[in-house]
């Protein structure tokens, strides 16, 4: 049988009051309808304090809340035994339900994230055993908006279910892996391994990070043909092949994509006099 925890908390930033409400129901639905009329009674009564919309006082960070509701399956979670080695990835949990769904939710009901976890009943699992979805990961066709060697630009670098830290290096990536999936798996982790040519002097190179498909957008500036992005974009889409060691040097900066850096072993150079002169790429 499954029980639905409802966790709602708001803060008055004003006062420094807290107030919660905590419940146990039987079904989703009923604990979203108390969850709400609670959290618009405390968010009503504050904004009407300080004069200000609920919408506005929560931009100026007069008031903030936290709405959430925990399904888990009791029985299912106490017979759960997968455990996650600590040099495994989330997707072979992924192929299971899971113990736990963490519904969060905005103060007009909708759904943002969800949160399911992988709780084993004995030894606590080494790994990393939760994993953050939006709705949209969901629906059947979540993880193919893109392919691989597209051109796209970042939207969104502060989204609540990030997975690091994004150094605001460029305006244009390019679309290296696609979210990984295996057989049999439930659930998808919706996120893509983006490329980019950094301009910093201090850390030049190709570096490549994890960002969700809603962060994502398609590349809409103009680039032109053998720059070194478009380069780049070649060299992932296997248009042009290079070997380990070229592709280590381009990822370290030891060897470079920059236009800029004439004083480097400059493969950028390299590929426009190769192709200029239509001879064959040769390492």
């Amino acid at each position: 049988m499954k029980t639905y925890l409802l966790n709602v908390k708001v803060y008055d930033y004003t006062d420094e009051t807290e107030d919660e409400y905590i419940e146990v129901f039987s079904n989703f639905e009923r604990a979203k309808k108390y969850g709400l009329e609670f959290l618009n009674k405390k968010l009503q009564f504050y904004c009407k304090y300080i004069n200000k919309s609920v919408k506005q006082a929560l931009k100026e960070e007069k008031i903030d809340y936290d709405f959430r509701i925990i399904e888990e399956d009791l029985e299912y979670a106490e017979k759960f035994n997968q455990k996650l080695d600590i040099l495994e990835e989330i997707e072979e949990l992924l192929v299971y339900e899971p113990t736990h769904k963490e519904f969060i939710l905005d103060y007009t009901g909708e759904i943002t994230n969800i949160c399911i976890r992988y709780l084993p009943n004995q030894e606590e699992t080494k790994g990393r055993n939760s994993l953050y979805l939006k709705p949209n990961d969901l629906l059947p066709d979540a993880g193919t908006k893109f392919k691989i060697g597209d051109l796209v630009k970042i939207v969104n670098r502060t989204d609540d279910i990030s997975y690091s830290y994004y150094p605001d290096y460029s305006d244009i990536y390019v679309v290296r892996f696609l979210p990984r999936r295996i057989e049999g798996q439930k659930y998808l982790r919706n996120t893509y391994a983006l490329s980019e040519i950094t301009n910093d002097n201090l850390s030049p190179g190709i570096y490549t990070w994890e960002f969700h498909e809603e962060q994502i957008a398609e590349y809409d500036g103009k680039v032109e043909e053998n720059s070194p992005i478009d380069v780049l974009r070649k060299i992932i889409k296997k248009e042009i092949k290079v070997n380990r060691e070229t592709w280590d040097g381009l990822k370290n900066g030891t060897i470079s994509l920059r236009k800029q850096d004439k004083n480097k072993n400059n493969y950028y150079e390299k590929v426009l006099n190769l192709q200029k002169n239509k001879e064959k790429i040769k390492y």
